[in-house]
């Protein structure tokens, strides 16, 4: 039987993933053996950045991307970024 919850091969990105609920799931993906990319935005204190890192750290070779979700042009980068590193996505949250 497959196990459902093997992420194995998958490339999984979840926004706002630098804290919170976010951070939760992207370490939950990764435990479960997904390329994570780890998103948030940025903020003036640099915050968001930091905790992103932080999130990362408990990755194996993770993305870590800044990028306003409701910007499209920011999405378009996003997604380049992600294509050029791991070919595309297979999971977005």
């Amino acid at each position: 039987m497959n196990d459902r919850l093997d992420f194995s091969g998958k490339v999984v990105l979840v926004t706002g993933s630098s804290r919170g609920l976010g951070a939760a799931m992207i370490g939950a993906f990764g435990e479960r053996g997904a390329q994570c990319v780890v998103n948030y935005i940025a903020d003036a204190k640099g915050q968001n950045q930091s905790d992103a890192e932080a999130v990362a750290a408990t990755l194996k070779q993770p993305l870590i991307i800044q990028c306003d979700v409701t910007q499209p042009e920011e999405v378009d980068a996003m997604m380049k970024q992600i294509g050029d590193k791991f070919g595309g996505l297979d999971v977005l949250v």
